[in-house]
């Protein structure tokens, strides 16, 4: 949010869709994208963290839209509370932007896949809004979700509520990490519980808040897919693993386990297609190395592995284009030397084409075809 803020200050206000200004590359679809946000409450499941309460997640939709003009574009760094403010003072706020508009009525016509998306290790789903928005134009579903008391550095639930992250007695070592690797993995399963609820037409949030017309009808969910980026990558491989209803996965810059711990997804192999996407910098380090080499000895479904030159580990993520360029040499350890646009294309044209592949059935996607892309390489 403090980055958010420094964009505003930097850039000012537009006059694009209200006050405030726009920085995430625009999506590479044609139609145009709706999001709400859903309160999810798991009443049969204790939080791992909080025992006496359920377990409770924060999760936005984004998703094909129409009669979008009538609808406000989304602020990027608050999805409950500034909205809130601006509905009790009739008007909007300035803020940072995103390229969807908030409860825009559902596209009909058809159905959409949907798309699970999970961050990395306590990061917030925002830090995914421009892939998600991406996938929403191009049509799918996309459900990013918050993994309650791991997300830093707060869960923003309706009303203003932040719940921040529980304090790892040991800091945050390999035994608190498999306890969120866990918890996660369970979060995408209730997710998908919740959006069978939808579909059949209930409203799975928590405060029964209107939802935007006919979202419940257009979810596919015979086509699922799960992408994440660093730990979230993981969850997703073995999400997939775990949850047949999940038909392909894109893995993010994560190793697909915990430290020397390798996933289920390696020691019981995994049967559907799996992409894996790497940074330049983690190809330098090569601390993924070990999982990705079992993991291709292990999966017995369609694998690939591609490396994107001089970007490094948030570069899959709408960091860059959330840091002035100023402070940009000070974040050097987190964003590579990459264009912003140009790797933002790299990652969602790549990821597209994975789900139109595998979730879509087209026969000539990019995954399809010879590399031509200079920055891409086939590791694997």
């Amino acid at each position: 949010m403090a980055v958010a803020c420094a964009v505003v200050v930097a850039s000012g206000a537009t006059g694009h869709a209200g006050p405030g200004v726009t920085v995430l590359p625009r999506p590479g679809g044609t139609l145009p994208v709706g999001t709400t946000t859903l309160h999810l409450v798991d009443a049969a499941r204790p939080d791992p963290f909080e025992p006496d309460r359920s377990r409770e997640l924060m999760v936005s939709v984004f998703y094909p839209a129409t009669d979008v003009d009538r609808h406000p574009v989304a602020h990027y760094a608050s999805t409950e509370l500034i909205p809130g403010l601006e509905k009790a003072l009739g008007t909007e706020l300035p803020g940072v932007l995103t390229h969807s508009h908030r409860d825009a009525p559902a596209r009909t016509g058809t159905t959409y896949p949907v798309v699970l998306y999970t961050p990395g290790a306590g990061v917030s789903r925002v830090l995914g809004t421009g892939l998600a928005e991406d996938l929403a134009s191009r049509g799918y579903v996309v459900v990013t979700v918050d993994h309650t008391y791991e997300t830093g550095p707060a869960v923003e639930f309706p009303g203003g509520r932040l719940v921040r992250p529980s304090p790892a007695p040991n800091g945050f070592d390999p035994a608190i990490r498999e306890k969120y690797i866990a918890a996660r993995l369970l979060d995408l399963r209730f997710v998908l519980d919740s959006l069978a609820g939808l579909s059949s037409g209930t409203n799975p949030d928590a405060e029964q808040d209107a939802l935007p017309t006919d979202l419940g009808r257009v979810l596919d969910l015979e086509r699922i897919g799960a992408v994440g980026h660093s730990s979230g990558g993981y969850t997703a491989v073995e999400a997939m693993h775990l949850d047949r209803r999940i038909d392909a996965a894109v893995d993010m810059d994560g190793q697909i386990g915990v430290d020397e711990a390798f996933g289920r997804a390696i020691t019981e192999g995994v049967d559907r297609p799996t992409l894996v996407l790497t940074s330049a910098q983690i190809e330098q380090v090569g601390d993924g190395n070990p999982s990705f080499d079992a993991f291709w000895r292990a999966a017995t479904g369609w694998k690939r592995h591609l490396a994107i030159a001089d970007s490094a580990h948030y570069d899959f993520t709408d960091m860059p284009a959330l840091v002035p360029a100023v402070a940009k040499p000070a974040a050097a350890q987190y964003i590579g030397a990459i264009d912003t646009d140009r790797m933002a294309t790299l990652v969602r044209s790549a990821v597209a084409a994975m789900f139109d592949k595998f979730l879509l059935g087209r026969p000539d996607t990019l995954l399809d075809r010879p590399i031509t892309d200079p920055e891409l390489t086939a590791v694997r």
